[in-house]
């Protein structure tokens, strides 16, 4: 009989994270909460559990101010956050083991569940911050915590929590598919990357205007602009109608992985996807957006966290001179690739950590054997 066991994620890089470790697991029988989204990253062989919806904010009410949190509140955010908690209250005795796979506060939802938790740290780094007391607090009621680096295992194991680094996830996630495009082998690229969220369609177009900038002063380099499942291609189209792209060559893909190998520059603003765009040894250019994930403050975070694999820049215009430095500068970008690759990390986390929570499950299934 295959042992039940849940995934509780918040975001659309968490669902892939949770879906790759579990694709890791034998003879489970999982069931997945998406606490942002709808959860699209998860394989039909998971049950989704509900009430599940898409917010104003993406999942960043607090990220950007009164703004977003009460775009959130005006949209029933509160009454939705109530169900939730109801709802994973009501999976008590029914998991042997939970997994949490993201920040601190879903480690606290996943807990309402009642079984034995683990926490697959997607996110926090004491690379860019440390730990808060109440984050801690948090943690100390995960049985596991695997961490995405080594200083940040090291400093949890210090304050007496049990953590360990067995690699990142994200590299994991990004599955071997064919190309949906087709890009002529002498021509320099740049990969565009608008984000998985709701404000996607505005970054879209801001990185746009990017392409149109650089095609203006190398009319030779074209550009894939990489859409996540979750994001309507209709939407994009429609923001893309309001900008003015100039000679730039601009191709739609909904293949991550080939798009992102193909590119000599990535322009992100996006979280998961930066991120691992720069494991693959892709020099990132970045800068804030206008909505509520990729905020100044946000890029901050993630410049300290990448080092030298991103470049930060203050808008469109700097970070089109930042591209145009990048395609005629081979060995910064081998510099910043490598960079990069060391900060992300080697793959095949997801299979380490699968069998770090297959001991867990054999421990508990003997547990229950024995009362």
């Amino acid at each position: 009989m295959a042992t039940p066991f849940l995934a509780v994620s918040n975001g659309h890089g968490e669902d892939l994270i949770a879906a790759e470790v579990i694709r890791h697991l034998d003879d489970v029988d999982a069931v997945a909460y998406p606490l942002v989204g709808s959860g699209q990253a998860y394989p039909p062989s998971v049950r989704l559990l509900d009430p599940r919806r898409v917010f104003p904010s993406g999942g960043f009410a607090f990220r950007n101010g009164l703004r977003g949190l009460n775009s959130d509140l005006r949209a029933g955010f509160v009454r939705f956050w109530l169900a939730q908690r109801r709802a994973l209250r009501a999976q008590r005795g029914r998991f042997a083991l939970a997994m949490a796979v993201g920040d601190p506060y879903c480690l606290a939802m996943a807990l309402l569940a009642g079984a034995p938790t683990v926490l697959v740290a997607s996110a926090d780094s004491v690379l860019h911050a440390p730990y808060g007391p109440l984050p801690l607090r948090v943690l100390r009621r995960a049985v596991r915590v695997f961490t995405r680096d080594e200083p940040t295992a090291a400093d949890l194991r210090r304050r007496g929590i049990p953590a360990v680094c067995l690699g990142n996830v994200m590299l994991d996630c990004l599955q071997p598919t064919e190309a949906d495009f087709t890009v002529a082998g002498e021509h320099p690229v740049v990969t565009l990357l608008p984000g998985s969220r709701a404000d996607a369609p505005r970054n879209a177009a801001l990185l746009a205007e990017v392409a149109a900038r650089i095609a203006r002063a190398r009319p030779d380099v074209q550009f894939l602009l990489s859409l996540a499942p979750t994001v309507e291609e209709e939407t994009v189209v429609q923001a893309l109608r309001r900008v003015q792209v100039g000679t730039a060559r601009l191709a739609f893909t909904r293949t991550f992985a080939p798009a992102v190998r193909r590119a000599d520059v990535v322009v992100g603003l996006a979280g998961t996807a930066n991120e691992q765009a720069a494991g693959l040894g892709k020099p990132v250019v970045a800068f804030p957006g206008p909505g509520p994930q990729f905020t100044a403050r946000f890029l901050s975070l993630q410049r300290r966290l990448l080092g030298e694999a991103i470049v930060a820049a203050s808008g469109v215009d700097q970070a089109a001179e930042a591209v145009l430095h990048l395609l005629a500068s081979p060995q910064e970008r081998a510099r910043r690739g490598q960079a990069g690759r060391e900060r992300m990390g080697a793959p095949g986390a997801a299979a380490r950590i699968a069998a770090e929570i297959q001991g867990l499950l054999a421990g508990a299934s003997v547990r229950a054997a024995r009362k």
